[in-house]
């Protein structure tokens, strides 16, 4: 099971954002991450949502960036 993925406040902040928009059920995943790994059922919902912001954001964007990055983070974690 991958470990807990530390992100930056404003890392938090984009993936609450996006979380709270596009599945808000689900807000209390981002809640207990500081707390229990992901689950990769978890990672891989969250990183579709992700991604989805990011197709609408444009890749390009600052924003798309940002979603990128923390895409990838995801990834790793």
């Amino acid at each position: 099971m991958p470990d807990n993925v530390e992100l930056s406040p404003e890392e938090q902040e984009l993936l609450r954002a996006v979380v709270r928009k596009r599945q808000p059920s689900t807000l209390w995943i981002v809640t207990a991450m500081k707390e229990r790994p992901l689950t990769p059922a978890q990672r891989d919902n969250i990183r579709a949502l992700l991604t989805d912001e990011m197709r609408e954001s444009g890749s390009t964007s600052e924003r798309g960036t940002a979603l990128k990055a923390l895409i990838d983070r995801l990834g790793r974690g």
